[in-house]
């Protein structure tokens, strides 16, 4: 897919972060945008901003757990605006701690928002997507942790590890159907964003403050929401699966060295380099 100019982009926890700079992107390239958050503040300062880019715009405070909800929002945006040409399925939340440290609650709510959230999303914007018939994309937000186990991270990993298989099943599934729907999963690495902050221990400030002002800003491998954005669209526009955001070749490499030798993982920090 290579042409955004008058369609319409869908894109989940849109309010800050990522997910902010996904919005903005697609509004400079004269989409349409429907976006949602829980937070609906951070929707409001979005939507102005959005407006002053001459976008046409649909905002609403959504849980993506709630899959009711993600349908009429699915529902309402389409009749504002129309069927959607790029779908972000990108909500998403962090939660650190031993593996046996989170209660039953825990693993639920986190599972709701990065699992069934992409579910969700998939479920109630995919079958007007197909029934358009035009060229679309799907990207959904997995993580390096969708490839990296690490210690403190069960959670989120295996909520990313799972984005990734349902990603990789649907491509597959939609390119049994030979329909010119897109498929990729977005897998970051270090980005200036409130869950980094979390990652490094730090208080979050404002979740739509300047990144040049983060206080990770200038240290090594971090990059800035806007540079994940556009990694985005170059890799929409090249029609690839897998976006990193950061070199990653050497990790994966080792990773599967090890695997098919049968060795027990070992934990490293991962080079960006």
């Amino acid at each position: 897919m290579e042409d955004f100019g008058g369609k319409v982009a869908v894109v989940t926890g849109a309010g800050s972060g990522i997910g902010r700079a996904l919005a903005l992107q697609c509004a400079r390239e004269g989409m349409a945008v429907a976006a949602a958050d829980l937070h609906e503040g951070r929707l409001d300062s979005l939507s102005g901003e959005l407006g002053e880019l001459g976008a046409r715009v649909f905002t609403a405070r959504l849980d993506v757990s709630d899959a009711d909800a993600m349908t009429d929002f699915a529902a309402r945006a389409s009749a504002g605006l129309g069927a959607p040409s790029l779908l972000f399925n990108n909500a998403g939340i962090l939660r650190l701690g031993d593996t046996w440290s989170h209660a039953v609650g825990d693993w639920q709510s986190i599972l709701g928002i990065n699992v069934l959230g992409v579910v969700n999303g998939v479920n109630a914007f995919l079958p007007a997507m197909l029934e358009a018939g035009t060229a679309a994309h799907i990207v959904n937000t997995g993580s390096v942790g969708s490839l990296v186990a690490a210690p403190g991270m069960a959670q989120y990993t295996a909520t990313k590890m799972a984005v990734r298989g349902i990603t990789e099943c649907l491509h597959h599934d939609l390119a049994a159907r030979d329909v010119p729907i897109g498929v990729s999963l977005l897998c970051p690495g270090p980005v200036l964003t409130a869950i980094s902050d979390d990652l490094m221990g730090i208080e979050s400030g404002a979740p739509d403050a300047d990144p040049a002002e983060h206080l990770m800003a200038g240290q090594p491998d971090f990059i800035t929401p806007a540079e994940v954005a556009n990694c985005v669209f170059e890799g929409i526009r090249a029609g690839r699966f897998w976006i990193f955001t950061h070199p990653f070749n050497g990790y994966l490499k080792d990773m599967t060295d090890a695997m098919l030798a049968g060795n027990n993982p070992t934990y490293s920090e991962v080079a960006f380099d």
